[in-house]
């Protein structure tokens, strides 16, 4: 079962809780137990201070019993003294002859020691040398951990009970802060299902810009300004394609009903067919131009790249172009300004002539009088290619909108020169996928200029 969002940050701050109240708990119970047993060892210490301050324990027995005695009494420490044979020669009278340990090695002297002894269980023994002795006798001095234990037990109880108690407190806390977190994730679901096609002018709440909610909320707020944009533009577009598409057809429906509503004679059925040819020729056009822009949107304009040159393309281009502009008295140029080779760039060489063709056919085609020129220029590692017309210009105000789609500055001249309003969109489409740019400057009555800037080539030709 896949936990909400909620849950998980329930439990991952319940489990950090967890191993921080354990090693807390973990903690405390390991000084206790230190400092008890210090307390202790303590007490130890401070017995065999008492024999050292008698110097006849060393000689006198009954100093030395007398002595064991007041550190049961008075310290509550059990004290054992062997020979250095091993033999016990005092000891504790309240100490049960089976509970003595057993004799320390030559080692064990001067150390701490924790041992569970029959009948008197968990004792803390120190090992020293009985003070003032000089014939190798031993002491252990043993003093009972049951105090400590028990002190111990009841904390270890203390916080087996508390740690759950306080982790089940803290999950509650825990999950209602979480809530009270995300219950701006709530508010946002709910506004982003209110938002559909139809009500793309809708946002989202932002209640705090600065904090991860906030700029959330932000992001997804431009994403549905920019899906709405999309929109817009996607219906702008369906609408003029079909009305593009309505006007050829129109024509053709009705020059074909005129053809039948009446007998038309040789030259009336020439000029028909000439008239219908021209419609399909212009349908033609326009359904190759929506059939590149779709291709565009779907990134698959470029099918291969290779070693392109540019001066050379735009000849070429040119040369296509010609007649159309000597037919309206243009003089038409080509200036390459850059070694043979120099100019060089990588493109497709199917499509990167396409946007050559649809600029300098826009220039033709609106420049009553004059000339065109197309020059080449390199500059460091871009190839330009400016083409300069003598056209009656463009407004500033529709310099920013003349690469929207079937977008004219004066529709009705357009139409009537047979253009559709896709040539520069386009032109943009493919020196894009080239990794170019293509910019426009223009004077009202002085012509406009169109620049395209590509990626030169520096590698050796193939």
């Amino acid at each position: 079962m896949r936990l909400t969002v909620r849950q998980r940050l329930t439990a991952w701050n319940t489990l950090a809780l967890a191993v921080l109240l354990l090693g807390l708990a973990g903690l405390v119970y390991g000084l206790q137990a230190r400092a008890l047993v210090a307390g202790v060892d303590r007490s130890l210490r401070s017995a065999t201070g008492q024999l050292d301050r008698d110097v006849r324990v060393a000689t006198d027995p009954g100093r030395l019993r007398y002595a064991i005695d007041e550190l049961w009494e008075h310290e509550r420490v059990a004290c054992v003294v062997y020979a250095p044979d091993g033999s016990v020669l005092a000891r504790t009278e309240e100490l049960a002859a089976d509970a003595v340990p057993p004799p320390p090695g030559p080692a064990g002297t001067g150390r701490f020691d924790s041992a569970r002894l029959p009948v008197v269980g968990r004792q803390r023994l120190l090992t020293v040398p009985l003070p003032h002795a000089t014939d190798g006798r031993t002491a252990v001095l043993m003093a009972g951990l049951a105090e400590t234990d028990r002190t111990l037990a009841g904390l270890r109880a203390t916080l087996l009970t508390a740690v759950p108690v306080m982790l089940a407190a803290a999950a509650v806390v825990a999950y209602g802060l979480a809530g009270r977190a995300l219950a701006p994730v709530g508010a946002i679901t709910r506004a982003t299902n209110a938002i559909t096609a139809d009500a793309l002018d809708r946002r989202l709440p932002v209640g705090n810009p600065h904090d991860e909610l906030g700029r959330l909320s932000a992001t997804v707020n431009a994403m549905i300004e920019r899906l709405e944009r999309s929109f817009a533009e996607t219906r702008r577009f369906t609408a003029d394609a079909s009305h593009e598409l309505r006007t050829p057809l129109a024509v053709l429906r009705a020059e074909i009903e005129t053809s039948l509503a009446r007998p038309l004679g040789p030259g009336e059925q020439e000029a028909l067919v000439g008239s219908l040819l021209e419609e399909c020729d212009r349908l033609g056009r326009l359904i190759d131009q929506l059939l590149t822009l779709a291709r565009q949107d779907a990134g698959g304009t470029v099918k291969r790249t290779e070693r392109v040159a540019v001066g050379e393309l735009v000849r070429g281009v040119a040369e296509t172009l010609r007649p159309l502009a000597e037919a309206k008295g243009l003089a038409l140029t080509v200036e390459v300004a850059a070694p043979p080779g120099a100019d060089a760039v990588r493109g497709d060489p199917a499509e990167l002539p396409r946007a050559f063709v649809n600029v300098l056919d826009n220039a033709v085609k609106y420049t009553a009088a004059g000339s065109v020129t197309v020059r080449v220029t390199v500059s460091g590692d871009a190839v330009s290619v400016a083409v300069r017309d003598t056209g009656e210009g463009i407004p500033e105000g529709d310099l920013p909108r003349v690469f929207d789609r079937f977008y004219r500055v004066d529709k009705a001249r357009s139409r009537e020169l047979g253009g559709t309003g896709l040539g520069l969109s386009i032109a943009r489409g493919v020196v894009a996928a080239h990794g170019g740019t293509i910019e426009l400057s223009s004077t009202v009555g002085a012509g406009t200029v169109c620049t395209i800037t590509l990626p030169r080539d520096t590698g050796a030709p193939t």
